[in-house]
């Protein structure tokens, strides 16, 4: 039995609601339990104001290390203490939503570096695509998102600031290994369960191509997720986000990191392009 785990990344960020929302579908799909990940920056804001510049004697500097200190220990309980009364809010509202096991987390360092240090017990994380700095920042896609993205050897679900059950997705198929690897995820995946999907693919038509989307689109009807499938061609991000409302799709799923025509999509402006464009859930695959 699989016993890793749905790993949902909250901040006390508007779309922290949306990731518990979308990590209690994912939790009733594929039967996983869910471990809300909670992450204090080891760097919390300082400075109070006052103006400690100056000459001062050996006490005096000792006094105010010891005083400062204690701010910062007193911010750490704090936040701990705010960060606990968050999480069990969240694991209530998961709870209530049908998830049969829900835990929380607490950790101090960075979102990506936790991640990394739990992704063998991870079986997908989902992470706001946006969170409080970048809300903060007015940043379209947060570099925490974006960071985690490409360093994560795992499927990553990006939600927007409301979360509602997906019904349909919409595929970016290239014929590329990580397309195909992306098709038998599918497969395997309970994720996909009652949902209806579009295997959409980009650029010049060519027999092979066309063969290659037709057969993923049987494999995936055959196995119970009825697909069908398109060939269009013209700028990449244009059409897949005219796909999503073309084929009424309200998940995006896509392959990520490969030495594929879709690569470009995940370097530069091109990824903020296509995840600024949609509002839909977006499963990026590796």
């Amino acid at each position: 039995m699989d016993e890793r785990k749905i790993v949902a990344c909250v901040d006390r960020s508007q779309y922290s609601i949306a990731v518990a929302d979308c990590a209690a579908w994912v939790s009733r799909q594929i039967k996983a339990p869910v471990e809300f990940l909670h992450v204090i920056d080891r760097h919390l804001e300082q400075g109070s104001g006052e103006d400690h510049s100056g000459a001062i004697g050996f006490d005096a500097q000792e006094n105010l290390l010891n005083k400062l200190l204690m701010s910062d220990s007193e911010k750490t309980k704090v936040a701990k203490t705010q960060g606990r009364l968050f999480l069990n809010g969240l694991r209530e509202r998961a709870i209530e939503d049908g998830v049969l096991q829900a835990d929380s987390r607490i950790r101090h360092g960075t979102l990506v570096d936790c991640l990394l240090e739990m992704q063998n017990n991870t079986r997908i994380a989902i992470i706001g695509r946006r969170g409080e700095t970048s809300v903060a920042s007015n940043r379209d896609i947060g570099r925490t998102f974006e960071a985690a993205v490409r360093a994560l050897d795992r499927p990553v679900l990006g939600v927007h600031e409301k979360f509602t059950v997906p019904q349909r997705f919409l595929f970016a198929f290239d014929g590329s290994a990580v397309s195909k690897r992306g098709v038998e995820t599918v497969l395997q995946s309970r994720l996909f369960k009652g949902m209806k999907g579009t295997l959409l693919m980009c650029g010049e038509k060519n027999n092979s191509g066309i063969k290659l989307l037709e057969e993923a689109a049987l494999s995936l009807s055959e196995s119970g997720v009825p697909t069908e499938f398109n060939h269009v061609q013209g700028d990449v991000v244009t059409q897949m986000i005219q796909g999503l409302e073309i084929h009424q799709a309200d998940m995006l799923v896509m392959g990520a990191y490969t030495h594929s025509p879709l690569r470009k999509l995940f370097f530069g402006s091109k990824t903020e392009d296509m995840l600024r464009a949609t509002k839909v859930p977006a499963l990026l695959l590796r």
